[in-house]
């Protein structure tokens, strides 16, 4: 009897993925990737020129300077953790770029019904997918992409894998515009091996944005919504200001959020995340911060290289 491991470490995962969790399988492919998004509460599909456009919007990849590796960590609460690494190689009209995205559910102590304490051994969970971009400027004012993803899980002696793929488009009304518009569909494909008998929903999304740079004050503002087919809807709003040139500051929250915190006891800060970034030559750093009411706190911290 293994249902009570299986159905702890499930709970967890959902625990640890908060607003990722919703009623899919493959549910870590919607925790956010980057620091600067998630201190923006995921509001991202629309931000032009960030590399972790591998993840929130493939045809943003075509707006990002110049090539660069870019990287990710998630500390969550007791050991489980999470990452990303990507790279990505604009030229004139089109880039390419690959990425992997992991999560670490942690290791547990085995239950059964005859020992409901514990068994003596400990079972593990983990998830990877590994994923290749296409983008390419159809015009001076639209830019489509799509992303392929192979995708795995398992939870103690059970796996499974499926084959996803995003695919998105940005507009401009003009040629360097400060206001930039997206559309894209993420997660969409099947489940090619189930965890057990039948295989889970999966965690298809649509979403939509729109972000605005304020050139003068240095201030980003970014805006989305999103459905996702096996879930609620969301709606995320970030902003982002420069009041230096090696110094900006993060401020994001989204509707999901605030329902968990309200549920959970806790309060409007709780919704929110903040967070920081600096740059030097080459090198970026970002952080952010994002406070759960019921379960601490979680640390994201991203780092990226321009070549």
């Amino acid at each position: 009897m293994k249902a009570a491991g299986f159905v702890l470490t499930a709970a967890v995962l959902a625990a640890g993925s908060a607003s990722a969790a919703d009623t899919a399988g493959f549910a870590f492919l919607r925790i956010p990737v980057g620091a600067r998004a998630a201190a923006m509460g995921g509001a991202f599909c629309a931000v032009p020129g960030d590399p972790t456009s591998l993840y929130w919007n493939p045809a943003s990849a075509v707006s990002v300077s110049s090539q660069t590796i870019t990287t990710h960590y998630t500390g969550y609460f007791l050991d489980m953790q999470g990452g990303f690494a990507g790279w990505v190689s604009p030229s004139e009209d089109d880039a390419i770029g690959v990425s992997a995205n992991y999560f670490y559910g942690g290791s547990f102590e085995r239950t059964t019904m005859q020992d409901p304490l514990g068994t003596g051994e400990q079972f593990s969970s983990s998830s990877v997918a590994v994923a290749g971009t296409y983008a390419r400027s159809l015009t001076p004012t639209i830019n489509v992409g799509a992303t392929g993803k192979f995708v795995y899980s398992s939870i103690d002696e059970y796996s499974g894998n499926a084959f996803f793929v995003d695919a998105g488009a940005t507009w401009r009304p003009s040629a360097g515009s400060p206001m930039t518009t997206a559309l894209v569909v993420r997660n969409a494909g099947i489940q090619t091996k189930a965890f057990y008998r039948e295989n889970d929903p999966t965690p298809t999304e649509i979403a939509a944005g729109c972000s605005y740079s304020f050139a003068g004050p240095g201030v980003l503002v970014s805006a989305e919504v999103s459905y996702p087919v096996n879930g609620d809807p969301n709606a995320a709003l970030g902003v982002e200001y420069a009041p230096m040139d090696m110094l900006t500051l993060r401020l994001g929250g989204n509707l999901r959020d605030m329902d968990s915190s309200k549920e959970a006891g806790g309060g409007f800060v709780d919704g929110m995340a903040f967070g920081m970034g600096t740059s030097f030559n080459r090198l970026a750093l970002d952080y952010c911060f994002k406070p759960f009411a019921d379960l601490g706190s979680v640390h994201r911290i991203s780092l990226g290289y321009t070549l």
